[in-house]
């Protein structure tokens, strides 16, 4: 990708960015030199320089009755993008508790492919804390379908100390990775395919349900909704119960 192209991702037009790039090739150098140098008039130069030289870019000096204009280190662009992050990061829990308010109608986010459906997982980690719980049902799974990054969700999940409950479909794969469930904080009811013929996984967690379908073209769902996710929690609950008679 050409440096003006990256220049123009952060908010630097065209003829700013020919301007700053001339200033940093040139080193000090006077107005005439950079409008002859991009092609530009004068007025337009300095229009542009004063710009640069308000964000910290440039700078003026002045030998004799002649003013010249040289670059700051390069490295200003990544301190002042660690500046916007910070500014950005002190509203963050005022944005997260305007996202995270009751809403009147639910809130439906898609996901595709499989980096959508890690997209997805990852809304579970952001969005609880040490204590909390997810209330699962798994058919498919990501120990299926995305072995690596189920490895990796899980060392976070429990190193984040987020329990799960779960209702999972029988298979010799299933078995053998329910061994780990008390280091995994994880708890598992295990029930055949007849009586379990589940072919997705649901997440619940929150206010939201996560639902992942892990066929041929691999998508996701999270729907947000406090009402909803109550609902469901207490159809999870009645169905934990009953997996757990039929498993006696």
């Amino acid at each position: 990708m050409e440096i003006k192209e990256i220049l123009r991702q952060f908010g630097m037009e065209d003829k700013k960015a020919e301007v700053y790039l001339a200033t940093l090739e040139m080193g000090g150098v006077t107005a005439y030199s950079l409008a002859k140098k991009v092609g530009l008039k004068r007025p337009t130069v300095y229009d542009i320089v004063n710009q640069l030289m308000k964000e910290g870019l440039i700078y003026k000096s002045i030998k004799g009755n002649v003013k010249y204009f040289s670059p700051a280190d390069p490295e200003i662009l990544i301190k002042k993008i660690k500046e916007k992050e910070e500014r950005i990061n002190s509203i963050m829990p005022s944005l997260q508790n305007l996202y995270n308010s009751p809403k009147e109608k639910p809130l439906i986010r898609y996901f595709e492919g499989k980096e959508g459906i890690k997209e997805m997982w990852e809304d579970s980690l952001k969005s609880l804390k040490k204590g909390d719980e997810i209330l699962a049902y798994v058919g498919e799974d990501t120990l299926k379908n995305l072995q690596k990054y189920s490895d990796n969700y899980i060392k976070r999940r429990v190193s984040k100390s987020i329990r799960l409950r779960g209702i999972y479909k029988d298979s010799p794969a299933i078995r053998k990775y329910m061994e780990n469930n008390a280091q995994q904080l994880r708890e598992v009811i295990i029930l055949n395919e007849k009586d379990f013929p589940i072919s997705n996984e649901t997440n619940i967690y929150k206010n939201k349900i996560a639902i992942a379908s892990y066929g041929t073209e691999m998508f996701g769902m999270i729907i947000e909704s406090a009402e909803i996710a109550r609902s469901q929690k207490a159809i999870f609950e009645l169905a934990w119960r009953g997996a757990g008679n039929s498993e006696n």
